[in-house]
């Protein structure tokens, strides 16, 4: 069976060790990155079959390039993002959404049950037997 691969970019310990020990019952490889800059490293070397991308990073903006990239590149851009961040901005929301982003989570809308619920579905079509 084929690993699927989940790139999280985020930097709250909380959600890392969480979806990090939910996602290792399955097949799947699960990369971090707390910065943006160590979020295109992995994109240098793996296609994620989707991203979870925090908005808010400690000292960055964790959009930094990171959508730009996904969306430019041939081999990135039909890789699904989820953005989850704290940021309850309308206008920001609909530029994602403009800009391709799947879904607009808000942190405290979502327990993280629910968002691994959520990332499991996007993953469900793409299991081989």
């Amino acid at each position: 069976m084929k690993k699927h691969i989940i790139l999280l970019v985020d930097d709250d310990a909380l959600i890392i060790n969480t979806l990090s020990k939910r996602f290792s019952t399955h097949e799947v490889e699960f990369y971090t990155a707390n910065t943006p800059e160590a979020a295109k490293a992995v994109l240098d070397k793996v296609v994620p079959e989707i991203v979870i991308l925090d908005l808010l990073l400690t000292k960055e903006d964790g959009s930094s390039g990171i959508i730009d990239r996904l969306k430019s590149e041939e081999r990135l851009k039909n890789v699904p993002v989820l953005v989850l961040t704290n940021l309850d901005k309308p206008e920001l929301k609909q530029m994602l959404l403009a800009q391709g982003v799947k879904e607009y989570i808000i942190k405290g809308s979502i327990s993280l049950d629910d968002l691994y619920a959520k990332v499991l579905g996007y993953l469900q079509p793409k299991k081989s037997a």
